[in-house]
């Protein structure tokens, strides 16, 4: 179940994060986003029923940070470099994706999970690939160009 909430408000994030508009946001999350991202630049809010999401940068990172309605982080991303992915990804990647250029890499923290996800692309198409913290690769998104 928390699997499925992970992966419903990652998808969710990416098709929102598009459309994200100047919005008011609740006191306890702004106090805590505050206190553990001093250095945030570049903040965008988007707020849901469900969660709000802040994406900033920090130290040159893209970030993003969710929390529930009562100001707790539920959830973190950031962007990652390659040589920071698990060795096993890697080598899954570049056996089941020869000749894929690999786009972005980011690894994914929210309650009892931690993950990566590799986003590629060929001529053809472009894929993202979610690595579990059991290091299971399988195909989270695949989309013809």
């Amino acid at each position: 179940m928390k699997t499925l909430f992970i992966t419903a408000l990652l998808t969710i994030a990416v098709v929102t994060g598009s459309f994200a508009t100047p919005t008011k946001v609740n006191s306890a999350i702004l106090a805590n986003f505050n206190l553990n991202f001093r250095g945030a630049s570049n903040v965008t809010w988007v707020v849901t029923n469900d969660y709000t999401k802040a994406a900033f940068t920090t130290a040159n990172t893209k970030m993003e940070v969710y929390y529930n309605s009562h100001g707790d982080v539920i959830a973190t991303s950031k962007g990652i470099t390659l040589d920071e992915l698990p060795v096993e990804a890697k080598r899954s990647f570049a056996k089941r994706f020869d000749g894929y250029n690999v786009i972005e890499a980011i690894k994914f923290e929210g309650f009892d999970e931690m993950s990566y996800y590799i986003s590629g692309e060929n001529d053809q198409e472009s894929v993202i690939l979610k690595v579990n913290d059991q290091n299971v690769v399988s195909v989270f998104d695949r989309r013809k160009k």
